[in-house]
């Protein structure tokens, strides 16, 4: 190829110039008629694909409304907080509690026997752990066998630990003074990784000596100190004593799960000591759904924004948006509009409408909030609100259909998209293809114009071989 792009080497005319200008010719109405559908596409592509997202957005917040859950979660709140925290589900009753915590559940905690801390890493001997949890038919026991070549109270507790019949219990070495003696000393400390009663430790040791002067395996359980009682939780409400094996109480109140965190403190009763108690309040999760009526006028705002951007037209300058006249999105504006003051079936007076909550519409297809009207509807009509979007064929309902109609699978805007994204690959295997095509007709250019080329030296050369010729002949006219 390189041969064929040389300067006109016998015309002496620029014959790359003449290639250039004649592909330029051949290549530019077509380039530019590519360029012009690919940009349009582009556009197209990116108005519905801005369109899809805030659908998407729009439809998502429709979820926070459109389920039944949404108007039946509750609130749970304290007087005095500290003591007790709460979730509370959809079978919880709005209502007030007096709660006083009176014991935390505490897991079992015991110590063996002390040995000097030099004697820590000495083996002990080998022999066996006997661990029981909690007493009577509900009781678990376990055994652990100690190797007397891993018998120091480190390798005591990691056996212990990595037992694989293990019920619960966990094992770890403590440095520190005997209390008795005031000497550096180590000892094994057991507890168990529950809380409650049900939990308590017994523990017992069966074994041989270890190395001469230490403890044995049995010595060191011989009589456990008890560290930490294992207790269970113990609460009133209302005045009812309620006990826990652990800190989280489920179901005392009816869909309530208590966590108790501290023991009310303690006064003089004759006081009226507001500290000795507090009152747990269950009602409505009306903050958030007022939050979420926000929200959903938000997103609405954000679907019509977008639609007034892409379909606008300016008279002034006689710019239209990439939309401007789409079909698709004339229908979804006007199925929109129509939904907000649309009476819902099911839904019950007060509250029968969109309008009903203080949301109407402005001229630019917008939507606007009373907020006074959304709280006075919130506090006192909730369970109505809840009728209008959460119902069979409540507003979200309705609403998420249209919307699936237009961004689902098989929606309109989707489709639309889709037809799009595939008229633009088709556009490039065409631009391409013209590429190749372009290749070869220069290639073709060049060799015509270098043909030419050697077509004209011929003749030069012709020309100047004649005009030498005449150049030479004799002078008939008598003259040399």
């Amino acid at each position: 190829m390189s041969g064929l792009k040389l300067p006109g080497v016998g015309s002496g005319f620029p014959i790359q110039q003449f290639v250039d200008a004649t592909v330029q010719a051949e290549r530019a109405p077509k380039e530019r008629m590519l360029a012009r559908q690919a940009n349009d596409l582009k556009v197209q592509i990116s108005s519905y694909g801005s369109l899809k997202s805030v659908l998407s957005e729009f439809k998502d917040s429709l979820k926070a409304l459109g389920e039944e859950e949404a108007f039946q979660k509750r609130s749970t709140s304290f007087n005095n907080s500290g003591f007790v925290s709460a979730k509370a589900d959809k079978d919880a009753v709005a209502g007030s509690y007096k709660l006083e915590v009176e014991q935390l559940a505490s897991a079992h905690k015991l110590g063996s026997s002390y040995i000097a801390k030099e004697d820590a890493d000495k083996k002990l001997g080998s022999g066996t752990f006997n661990f029981t949890l909690g007493e009577g038919e509900n009781a678990q026991s376990f055994g652990v066998a100690i190797d007397s070549e891993k018998s120091s109270l480190k390798e005591v507790a990691e056996a212990i630990n990595n037992a694989e019949d293990n019920k619960g219990v966990r094992a770890t070495v403590v440095n520190s003074e005997d209390p008795d003696t005031g000497e550096p000393s180590s000892r094994l400390v057991f507890f168990s990784e529950k809380t409650g009663t049900d939990n308590e430790i017994t523990v017992t040791a069966n074994a041989t000596g270890g190395e001469e002067g230490t403890a044995t395996l049995e010595s060191l359980v011989a009589a456990p100190a008890t560290i930490q009682e294992a207790k269970n939780a113990v609460i009133t409400i209302d005045g009812a004593r309620v006990e826990s094996q652990t800190n989280e109480i489920e179901d005392a109140i009816q869909g309530v799960t208590l966590d108790v965190k501290k023991v009310t403190d303690k006064a003089d009763s004759t006081k009226n000591d507001p500290t000795l108690s507090t009152t747990l309040t269950i009602g409505y999760d009306k903050g958030t759904v007022e939050k979420n009526l926000k929200g959903f006028v938000e997103s609405f705002n954000k679907v019509m924004g977008t639609i007034n951007q892409l379909t606008s037209y300016d008279k002034e300058t006689e710019r239209a948006g990439p939309l401007n006249g789409d079909s698709s999105t004339r229908s979804l504006t006007s199925q929109l509009r129509s939904m907000l003051s649309e009476k819902i079936e099911g839904a019950v007076a007060p509250v029968k409408s969109l309008t009903d909550l203080g949301i109407t519409s402005k001229q630019d297809g917008t939507i606007e909030l009373d907020e006074d009207i959304l709280k006075d509807q919130v506090e006192n009509n909730f369970e109505r609100i809840g009728l209008l979007f959460a119902s069979e064929e409540g507003v979200s309902t309705k609403l998420d259909n249209m919307l699936e109609s237009f961004v689902g699978k098989e929606g309109i805007l989707t489709e639309r998209d889709e037809s799009l994204n595939s008229r633009m690959a088709k556009l490039d295997k065409e631009a391409v293809a013209f590429e190749e095509r372009m290749e070869a007709f220069t290639e073709r250019t060049t060799r015509k114009f270098n043909k030419m080329d050697l077509m004209v030296a011929q003749l030069n050369q012709q020309m100047s071989s004649v005009m030498s010729a005449f150049a030479n002949m004799p002078d008939f006219s008598g003259g040399q």
